[in-house]
């Protein structure tokens, strides 16, 4: 089969939050990105090394706009299974797939982020966020270093 589009045309990377050491403590958010011009998109967690008795728990919230106004988790609630060091979930990769109409868009909801929240002790990983099935294409590229074809 062959294809006449890049990916880089028909995804576009909303926001990232770069490998990170993150400490435990309160929950924490990725940027807000708003929707308002995809169908879906994409979560995409991608774990480093663990501490010892760490854990991640993550949960989608969805806001009114990209500065987190009104911001409530999504319902019904998309949330991984809790990361563990026990468990071996160091080196793991996590995707959480939201559909626009699963937003409150009658209450003016258009915008999510990632909560996320690490308990016990320190753990590294990577974030990203992705939208898709554009409403207009192709998609920009601008949020790419650089694109390969």
């Amino acid at each position: 089969m062959s294809y006449t589009e890049r990916l880089s045309e028909k995804m576009c990377l909303l926001t990232k939050l770069s490998p990170v050491s993150v400490t435990n403590g309160a929950i924490a958010y990725t940027s807000y990105v708003s929707l308002a011009n995809y169908h879906r998109a994409a979560i995409v967690i991608h774990m480093g090394v663990m501490a010892g008795s760490s854990t991640v728990d993550a949960v989608v919230h969805q806001a009114t706009n990209t500065s987190g106004g009104s911001h409530k988790a999504l319902d019904p609630t998309k949330a991984i299974t809790q990361l563990t060091q026990a468990s071996g979930d160091s080196g793991k990769s996590v995707i959480i797939e939201v559909h626009t109409d699963e937003l409150d868009v009658g209450g003016g909801f258009s915008c999510i982020a990632l909560g996320y929240t690490v308990g016990a002790a320190a753990s590294i990983m990577t974030i990203a966020i992705y939208g898709f099935e554009s409403r207009f294409e192709p998609v920009s590229v601008t949020a790419w270093d650089e694109v390969v074809d």
